[in-house]
């Protein structure tokens, strides 16, 4: 009854279009963010995948290596490219007070067989944090909700204060990509180590473009005693 008297209140509507729908996203509107689907896996540990050079690879080593550079994830996952409308609502989604289509995004994550079977695999979630003062401005840390959607859905516990930035940085996107390794180098520290030890940890990030973000954070991790780290993002540029 009390489902019944919500949904006559506030009735569901498509995020994108507002038009009143089941779903958290109309037919037509699917249709228009399809085109732009990309489920991709990249897997340092096999070599695949994907369009980077990537030169590995012992299966029992720690690290591995793209184009030269030190990699200190295992896997990363995607489900977009980025570009045209996806990147369009990412950056409404980010910018633009519309923490709701944080249900849209999760969905799109969940909804993928390959990608909801690997989520049981690990242990805990994480999301990239943001600084407190930026927190404060914005209302929400867009990765937060949505990685909070996802380990409520498949039941995987989520780490709010394992992880906390402690450097003011420039926004990644104002940055060449030399730049934004030195710009996010050291930014992140881990509380709690004990809680990462041996662990299998998910680290959801927005966007991947460098990867220097979710780079740096998976080097504190393996640092701190990390057995296996899979990136997740919504899209990759």
């Amino acid at each position: 009854m009390l489902e019944f008297v919500l949904n006559f209140l506030f009735p569901q509507t498509c995020v994108i279009c507002g038009k009143l729908n089941r779903n958290y996203i109309c037919e037509k509107c699917e249709k228009r963010f399809y085109k732009y689907k990309k489920f991709g896996i990249i897997d340092n540990r096999k070599r695949i995948i994907d369009k980077l050079n990537i030169q590995n690879v012992n299966l029992k080593q720690k690290y591995y290596f793209v184009q030269g550079e030190k990699i200190y994830w295992e896997k990363l996952l995607y489900c977009f490219e980025y570009k045209s409308i996806i990147r369009k609502y990412i950056l409404k989604y980010k910018f633009g007070s519309k923490p709701y289509l944080s249900n849209f995004f999760s969905n799109q994550i969940l909804n993928n067989k390959k990608l909801y079977e690997i989520l049981k695999l690990y242990d805990i979630i994480i999301s990239v944090p943001m600084e407190k003062i930026k927190k404060q401005k914005r209302g929400y840390n867009q990765t937060e909700l949505i990685a909070k959607l996802v380990a409520e859905n498949q039941e995987i516990l989520y780490e709010e204060n394992l992880l906390k930035k402690i450097k003011n940085t420039k926004t990644q996107s104002t940055l060449k990509k030399e730049e934004r390794k030195d710009n996010i180098r050291d930014a992140y520290i881990i509380n709690e180590k004990r809680k990462v030890l041996d662990k299998k940890i998910i680290l959801f990030d927005d966007i991947y473009t460098t990867g220097a973000t979710v780079n740096e954070i998976s080097k504190k991790l393996k640092e701190a005693g990390a057995k296996e780290i899979l990136v997740i993002v919504i899209a990759k540029d």
